[in-house]
């Protein structure tokens, strides 16, 4: 990928700032051996020694390039635009609710949890402090930084880019520096899963209704949550699915899910994903916070070969040139995530469609590997994100081989990087536009660097 250099004032201004990547009892502990001041103000927003002293040690821990003066210029700049963002954000009047806020929170603490293999004793052990004593000491980060992402977001988002930008920009590229592409492919998929019998959704019913009662009786319902509940994300947070709004859930369980009381426990809910038993914790008008424990009825082998007899069957259709593939992903495939994209499987590492080879999943490469654009695999049987069994079809969307850059084939990709540049430039000029507005005010000993000049000129 071929990234434009940016001015010092245009760096890509980051989404979540570096100050939020670290954990407070880094920060406290850094702190402690600091001899903390005051150096940059801007609006009403302060800027400490510590601040930059934390991020610089995480990120020579992390093996940051740079002398250590331009690397605390870096940090520094980061920390000023951050107050930045924040001080214009509350003079427009941006707000964000305190449920937003708890939903950031839940996050934060459950990408902890799994560092830590979802033991929350040895989280609280750790940090020396219980969660809702961690969460209390990243609230007020948490609520500064989502200020600051909503003011950047509302400074570019208006940014749009044409086919004659994108013309444009690619044709200034010099013929040496075009950039070299490797082989890529789309993939989508046509998922079976087993079907469940009468006995076995039964057999998982009985098992959650003796959960239930044991709830009802007295036993902690998150601690029955950790040991019995299939949906993996929110068991090792004792089944709590933090804040949601309508729509964020599954019809059914959405529907069960707001007739509840707080402290009520739902009767069993059958959604797709399983059976559920809901407790409501709490509600804020359109926002419930709940927490539940999903039972997945086990099938047999018999079932299991069942499902590659029937999706053998729609690979014969496809064969035949009876349905297009994504018509058949429409009609019959079972997998909620990919189904409404035809099938298409995305690429958590760029959040698109298209996969270099070594990035695919090996169950996925070594099944298409020899696979021509078009083609369709034979039926794979393996294992779903929820652990749920299931037989697939593979099908070959799109597969480039390695080329030089050119419009025909690579145009989003262009596109992307003059979009990125623009928006950029747009967060520039807001800045450029605002820094003789706002006070500031910065330290001399941290003004010296190239970086700095700006905000060293608006300071004077």
């Amino acid at each position: 990928m071929f990234i434009p250099t940016a001015k010092p004032m245009l760096k890509f201004f980051v989404l979540l700032l570096i100050l939020l990547a670290f954990s407070p009892q880094q920060n406290a502990q850094a702190q402690e051996q600091l001899l903390d001041e005051i150096i940059a103000v801007v609006g009403d927003k302060i800027v400490l020694k510590s601040d930059v002293e934390v991020q610089y040690l995480q990120a020579q821990t992390q093996g940051a390039e740079g002398g250590e003066e331009d690397l605390k210029c870096q940090i520094l700049e980061q920390l000023l635009l951050q107050k930045m963002f924040q001080t214009h954000a509350v003079l427009d009047s941006i707000e964000i609710s305190p449920e937003e806020i708890e939903q950031e929170l839940d996050g934060r603490i459950r990408y902890f949890l799994q560092m830590f293999g979802g033991d929350q004793e040895k989280l609280e052990a750790y940090y020396q402090k219980s969660v809702v004593e961690i969460k209390e000491e990243f609230r007020t980060d948490v609520r500064e930084q989502l200020l600051a992402q909503r003011m950047q977001n509302q400074v570019i988002s208006e940014v749009s880019v044409t086919p004659s930008e994108v013309k444009d920009f690619f044709d200034q590229i010099p013929a040496d520096s075009i950039p070299y592409f490797n082989a890529e492919i789309e993939v989508g998929q046509l998922v079976l899963k087993p079907k469940v019998t009468k006995a076995q959704k039964q057999a998982a019913k009985d098992q959650l209704l003796g959960i239930k009662s044991r709830i009802e009786g007295g036993e902690d319902f998150a601690e029955l949550a950790g040991t019995y509940s299939e949906d993996p994300g929110s068991a090792v947070q004792g089944g709590d699915l933090g804040w949601v709004s309508r729509g964020d859930f599954v019809p059914e369980f959405e529907g069960a899910a707001f007739k509840l009381k707080a402290g009520e426990l739902s009767g069993i809910v059958e959604s797709s994903f399983g059976l559920h038993l809901i407790q409501m914790l709490e509600r804020r008008g359109d926002r419930i916070h709940t927490r539940h424990i999903l039972l997945r009825p086990k099938v047999s082998e018999t079932e299991i070969a069942a499902a590659k007899v029937r999706i053998d069957s729609i690979r014969n259709i496809l064969v035949n040139d009876t349905l297009t593939f994504q018509e058949a992903v429409e009609k019959y495939s079972e997998d909620e995530a990919t189904k409404s994209s035809g099938g298409l499987i995305f690429n958590p590492q760029t959040s698109t469609s298209t996969f270099e080879m070594d990035q695919l999943d090996p169950t996925i490469y070594f099944t298409i590997d020899t696979l021509q654009e078009g083609d369709i695999s034979a039926p794979v049987r393996y294992e779903m994100r929820d652990g749920t069994e299931a037989y697939r079809l593979l099908h070959i969307y799109s597969r480039t081989k390695p080329h030089l850059a050119n419009l025909a084939d690579d145009y989003d990709k262009v596109k992307q990087v003059v979009e990125m540049q623009k928006k950029q430039e747009v967060l520039g000029e807001w800045i450029e536009r605002k820094v003789p507005k706002t006070y500031i005010k910065l330290d001399g000993d941290y003004g010296g660097c190239e970086l700095m000049q700006k905000w060293v000129d608006a300071a004077a």
